[in-house]
């Protein structure tokens, strides 16, 4: 680099080969890259071979492809770009400036596409533990009814009171 200290527009244009095979190349490369994926995909689960007996799982989704399809090939994409433009960042000094806005949202992005898994995992996580207890609340209440006698209470066994000691140990006394 002739100046350090020239402008990103003044090193692209007197470097205009450099701007191709660095950024145009690359970036577009993988556009094409993306398009062939997504016609393939496309052919694949929407007009596929399904029949009534074997049906397209993905049915409802968008394009009929599987779930975070889109998100997925979204994020690559942006990181993708987004390492290019580090990568020429290293060689042109003050282009981090330029693209100061785009990392931004790059970082947002990233943040609410991991963060949203993370919300997903934990909602159906304690769906799980929730149904769990609930289903062990009401096995423990049917026990506890079937062996009570609403009539006479013969089914009631009255436990001992236990005091604790005042010195702050909420352990039962032995014995």
């Amino acid at each position: 680099m002739d100046n350090q200290y020239m402008t990103v527009v003044e090193y692209f244009n007197s470097h205009y080969s450099e701007f191709i095979w660095q950024v145009l190349v690359p970036i577009f490369g993988w556009l094409l890259l993306m398009l062939a994926f997504f016609i393939m995909l496309f052919v694949k689960y929407t007009f596929g071979n399904w029949t009534s007996e074997n049906p397209n799982p993905y049915q409802d989704e968008t394009w009929g492809m599987p779930r975070g399809t889109f998100r997925g090939t979204l994020t690559l994409t942006l990181l993708y770009v987004a390492i290019i433009l580090e990568v020429v960042n290293v060689r042109i000094v003050g282009f981090e400036a330029e693209i100061n806005q785009f990392m931004v949202a790059f970082q947002m992005m990233i943040a609410f596409y991991f963060g949203a898994k993370v919300m997903h995992h934990i909602t159906s996580s304690d769906k799980k533990k929730a149904y769990a207890l609930a289903e062990a609340v009401q096995v423990s209440q049917t026990s506890l009814t079937q062996g009570i006698n609403m009539e006479d209470g013969s089914g009631f066994q009255q436990q001992p009171y236990q005091q604790f000691d005042d010195e702050g140990d909420n352990t039962p006394p032995v014995g």
